[in-house]
């Protein structure tokens, strides 16, 4: 992601390969989609682009990559695609318009000495009246205003199951969205709380959910999903709106969220919901975790998540004992939530044992908790770092409460070995919060995340810097 002038502009960076045309048309469609443009307009310029990409690939060099960026104003929607190689296009540029369809408006411009900036764009005006007969019935949306929102009934869940099919295919990693009667056992049991959009005729087209474990004082905002042709008209906003509220009646002190980072569509949801960037969560699942219809600037690597927060309750304050390194980016986290902090002293822990836990899940991501730090914190965090490489992890998480007096020591010590800043856990144990930090196995690319705000982008500036700064112990 990037701005363009006052707009931001959706990107994608693409290995020019011709198979890659289909995950282009999905993804200048769905940008185009979540910018507002109609689905007419939309569809139709992600077509011109699908008709020239394998064009343009004939003259790349091999693993050449193109970057292509989306951006609408009132009355046109626009992709741009940035070549690099200025004799291997000059060529076949001046022809290319001719294998577009008459109505599409196409450009090409010198980029540097050495590159090409070609432009296609399209009238939303035009583009819908012209094909105001041609699109089909299930590509466009209802109106907005015919959509409801609503919490689901138990008969809902086939349909809700449904969604997830069309968007994620069988990878979605919440399993029991695709099971009726194990998706509605957790309604009732409270550890999900649910609400849908439906359109005219009452189907169900979107699903979200506040997730929380028993007691927990926070609750993740989840298993969100809108079927694509109803994309850009905000029904994700719409549905964390109504959670919110339901979120207030329970007394939560906060929704947390953690949307992906091979698209940036619930990254805007969460800017807009008020929900700053605290962590992100690197190499947190396989590689095979992403939905079926958008293209995956991260393949080859482990999927990333970022994690944001929100308090609800306001007006609150926390002690922190923050290590000289970190001190400004967890002041400005919480800055950007709204919390007042005082400092505290760091102090030789007086307890010599520490109280720390691991677990490993399925898909290979491992955590290590510090639930407090004692003087043996370094032996500790050795042993457990041995015992989660045996269980399997790819990626591990080590956490401990930010106001524990003994956590610049174990800073100190995961510093050593191979860990790195990745963030904070507000309210997540038992209302206190959590300083993040994590070491990677495999490699992995943080500059081919797609980020959307630009308070994301400056704390991954910071968490790549103190990866790099981190000794490679493999």
């Amino acid at each position: 992601m990037g701005k363009n002038h006052s707009d931001h502009f959706a990107e994608l960076r693409l290995t020019m390969e011709a198979e890659g045309g289909e995950l282009l048309r999905a993804f200048v469609r769905e940008a185009s989609l979540v910018e507002g443009v109609p689905p007419a307009a939309a569809s139709l310029i992600a077509a011109d682009a699908e008709q020239i990409w394998p064009i343009l690939c004939q003259s790349s060099a091999q693993s050449e990559r193109a970057s292509i960026l989306l951006s609408s104003e009132k009355r046109e929607v626009r992709a741009r695609i940035l070549l690099n190689g200025h004799s291997r296009f000059s060529a076949i540029l001046p022809s290319l318009g001719a294998r577009l369809r008459r109505d599409a408006g196409f450009s090409y411009r010198e980029r540097g000495v050495d590159g090409w900036e070609i432009a296609l764009h399209r009238s939303i005006e035009s583009a819908c009246e012209a094909t105001s007969v041609e699109e089909p019935v299930d590509e466009v949306a209802a109106p907005t205003e015919a959509v409801q929102i609503d919490a689901p009934r138990q008969g809902d869940s086939a349909a809700i199951a449904r969604c997830f099919l069309a968007v994620y295919g069988h990878n979605y990693i919440h399993r029991e969205v695709f099971s009726p009667h194990r998706y509605w056992r957790k309604v009732e049991s409270g550890e999900l709380i649910p609400m849908v959009s439906r359109d005219a005729r009452g189907e169900v087209i979107g699903h979200v959910a506040l997730e929380r474990e028993p007691g927990a004082t926070v609750a993740e905002r989840g298993e969100a999903v809108v079927l694509p042709s109803y994309r850009g008209h905000h029904l994700l906003e719409r549905m964390t709106e109504r959670l919110t509220d339901e979120a207030l009646r329970l007394g939560l002190v906060g929704i947390y969220a953690e949307p992906v980072t091979t698209h940036t569509f619930s990254q805007r949801n969460d800017e807009r919901a008020g929900m700053p960037t605290t962590a992100i969560l690197l190499g947190a699942a396989p590689e095979t975790l992403h939905s079926k219809d958008l293209p995956v600037p991260t393949a080859g690597q482990r999927q990333s998540f970022l994690l944001t927060f929100r308090f609800l309750q306001p007006s609150r304050a926390c002690e922190i004992v923050a290590p000289n390194d970190y001190r400004d980016v967890i002041s400005a986290t919480y800055d950007r939530l709204g919390v007042r902090i005082s400092r505290r002293d760091a102090k030789t822990p007086t307890e010599t044992r520490s109280t720390t836990s691991i677990t490993v899940n399925d898909g290979g991501y491992g955590r290590i908790r510090f639930e407090t730090i004692g003087s043996n914190a370094a032996i500790e965090l050795t042993q457990a770092i041995s015992d989660i490489d045996s269980l399997g992890a790819r990626a591990v998480q080590l956490s401990a409460h930010i106001g524990d007096p003994g956590l610049p020591l174990l800073v100190e010590r995961a510093r050593a070995l191979g860990f790195f800043f990745c963030g904070l856990a507000p309210a997540f144990s038992e209302g206190g919060d959590l300083l993040l930090m994590q070491r990677l196995i495999e490699p992995l690319d943080i500059s081919a995340l797609q980020l959307f705000s630009d308070q994301t982008k400056e704390l991954a500036a910071f968490i790549e810097r103190d990866r790099q700064s981190a000794p490679n112990l493999r």
